[in-house]
This record gives C-alpha cells, structure tokens and sequence, in this order.
C-alpha cells in the first residue's frame, strides 16, 4: 500500500558522450543506452524529468520524456540542496540525471547513499525511494546495447 508522502527519486549521471568538449552530446552508445534508461523507468509511474542544462544530460532524458509525454526541466547543476527540495516538494516519482561529480552529492541531499562515480562510470542508477522520513536507496543498473 503506498502513502501519500512516499515516492521514489532515480538518480544517474549522462549517458556517454561523444567527446571531451566543453558540452558535447550523447554518443550512438550513450543514445542506446539512454534508450535503455527509458526502456527500464518506463513504468515507474515517473512524473517529471530533471537534468542540467547540458546536451548530454537533456538528451539523456528525452527517450523517457517522449516515451510519457514529458518534457526535461533544467536545474542548476550544482545547487544540490536547493533542486533536492523543490523535487521533494512536489512528491513526486522522477528522473534527475546529473554528471559522475554531482550524482552521488545529489542522492545524499536526498538522504540516500551513493558511491562517488568516476569519468568513465555510466550506467549506474540510484533509486530512492522516500517514505515520510524514511529513505531507501538501491542502486541499479542500465546495461549498455551489445
């Protein structure tokens, strides 16, 4: 039985980009991967999309946010606390796709747990699942398209 108040937050960094430029987009593997993503949350009852007003991050976003008819909101990449209580706020189930040094600073904001990604790090993804004051972190997994 759910409760008002619980609802569940999914956390994960870009999916892998084309390159080292200064705002480079999803690679063919990050797009796949990014389908993926979307392949795994679509039924998750998501109800809004958040990512940092970045190529790879909205576009990391996008095959999800076509899939419920829901568009990528920008935030603040590194205003952790202040995006983590206006998401809160809305209780709602949602997406916040980040970058490997801001993930993990988010999923604490959000009282979860979560491992510092490294550069090279995709795929991880970090459920939290907020209960009241009760916090439950998974950390899943999108596997790459063979």
């Amino acid at each position: 039985m759910a409760f008002a108040d619980t609802y569940t937050l999914y956390f994960t960094r870009h999916m892998e980009k084309t390159d080292e430029k200064t705002d480079p987009e999803l690679s063919i593997a990050g797009q796949q991967r990014a389908h993926m993503l979307a392949q795994t949350l679509k039924n998750s009852n998501i109800e809004a999309i958040f990512s940092t007003n970045f190529k790879r991050t909205k576009q990391t976003g996008e095959a999800l946010g076509k899939h419920l008819g829901l568009s990528v909101q920008s935030y603040p990449s590194k205003d952790f606390d202040g995006i983590i209580a206006s998401i809160k706020g809305l209780k709602k189930n949602a997406l916040i796709i980040g970058h490997s040094n801001t993930i993990s600073e988010l999923v604490k904001a959000a009282g979860g747990t979560a491992k510092t990604l490294e550069e090279d790090d995709y795929g991880d993804l970090f459920q939290v699942v907020v209960n009241g004051d009760s916090v439950v972190t998974n950390r899943l997994y999108v596997p790459a398209v063979e």
